[in-house]
């Protein structure tokens, strides 16, 4: 089909362009109106290359339009185009993160610890926040690892006190640490930034999650509000909220919840902390750390004309980008992991290579994940075969 402009439009609907082949047509119809329908522009010809160079530059000059106009949306931009779009919804990229762990410091009433730390069972350190008080007999605060990287500690491997100080005599963490990872991917940045869209909004609930999604650290944030007048089916208390939050630190997150929730919300969790109001009354809040649900992927594929090595890198790079940017509490479904496993950055389909087979956890079904848990993919346990 013929077209009469060969650059790029913005209008109501969007930016769209013509494509490579309907620019070279139109520059060929142009150069036939002027030196006649007789003259020869086969790709073989001088005046052929020349117009076929003429249509590539325009045709390159039309997809970095795109690339522009798609920067100033978050749901398309990447990289640093992304970092700059979520600016204004008051976030920015996470850098490369310290583990982090929730601890349960036990010990006389009035303890304060200072330049704390403690210890794993592997010898890892890791250290408190300056200063701590052991309110009663316990307090529950958020240790992190000086080490950088994905140091696991599973639930009562961190016993050892590191800075012996007078009053306090035992310390545990109740729950596994929450491994640092690498920095933000655009598919986790973007996860984010619609969470954060939520903060505004006239829902008190989609309004704490957004509040704790923009705390620092805070990977996902997921959750159930209960406000029926019975216990809900996962366990959860009548009129109560019950936040599942990856990442952060828990004090802060404690501070968040409580400044967000109505008066008189009860909240509901395996992890609590107390927060101080300015009248001085202490109060417990409550919230839960996902157990995360490792996924493993097999897939069989077939060879097509222009497959190289580096498919394999690709493909396994979409799989875990796609499932670890889920969130908590949803699903890994097949379909949709075999749809990301074949889809470009641009939205095309890798025509490279065939999927004759797929399975997650070794079964060709979908991952249920409960309400408190989260899918989490490593790019190693992903085997690809006839690659």
């Amino acid at each position: 089909m013929a077209i009469s402009d060969p650059v790029f439009s913005v209008s109501a609907d969007g930016i769209t362009a013509p494509s490579f082949a309907e620019i070279l047509d139109y520059y060929q119809t142009q150069a036939r109106a002027i030196f006649g329908q007789d003259v020869n522009l086969d790709a073989d010809t001088q005046d052929g290359q020349l117009i076929s160079i003429f249509a590539a530059a325009l045709s390159d000059v039309n997809a970095e339009a795109i690339n522009v106009y798609s920067a100033y949306n978050p749901q398309s931009a990447i990289g640093v185009a992304l970092d700059s779009a979520v600016k204004t919804n008051g976030i920015a990229r996470r850098s490369a993160t310290h583990s982090t762990a929730d601890v349960t410091l036990t010990g006389a009433n009035g303890t304060v610890i200072t330049d704390g730390t403690v210890r794993d069972t592997d010898g890892n350190e890791w250290s408190l926040p300056a200063s701590v008080t052991i309110v009663g007999t316990s307090v529950t605060v958020t240790a992190t690892c000086t080490k950088a990287g994905a140091i696991e500690a599973a639930a009562n491997t961190i016993t050892t006190i590191g800075t012996p100080t007078a009053g306090w005599t035992s310390v545990t963490n109740a729950t596994a640490a929450t491994p640092g990872v690498d920095a933000q991917t655009d598919a986790e940045l973007r996860q984010q930034q619609s969470i954060s869209t939520m903060q505004p909004s006239l829902s008190l609930w989609e309004g704490i999650l957004g509040a704790v999604g923009a705390i620092n650290d805070v990977v996902a944030v997921g959750g159930i509000n209960n406000d029926t007048s019975s216990t809900s089916a996962e366990g959860i208390p009548a009129h109560a909220i019950a936040l599942v939050v990856y990442g952060g630190d828990a004090d802060e997150i404690g501070e968040t919840i409580f400044l967000e929730k109505s008066a008189g919300v009860p909240t509901y969790g395996s992890t609590s902390v107390t927060y101080t109001d300015r009248y001085g009354t202490i109060n417990t809040v409550s919230f839960t750390r996902p157990t995360t649900v490792p996924i493993s992927v097999a897939i069989t594929i077939s060879q097509n004309p222009g497959y190289t090595s580096a498919e394999v890198a690709l493909i396994k790079s979409r799989i875990a980008s796609y499932i670890n940017g889920l969130g908590i509490g949803v699903e890994v479904n097949l379909g949709r992991v075999l749809s990301n496993a074949i889809k470009t950055d641009e939205g095309a389909v890798d025509s490279f290579f065939d999927v004759s087979a797929l399975t997650l956890n070794g079964s060709a079904s979908s991952v249920a994940i409960d309400w408190d848990e989260m899918a989490t993919c490593d790019e190693d346990d992903i085997t690809i075969t006839g690659a």
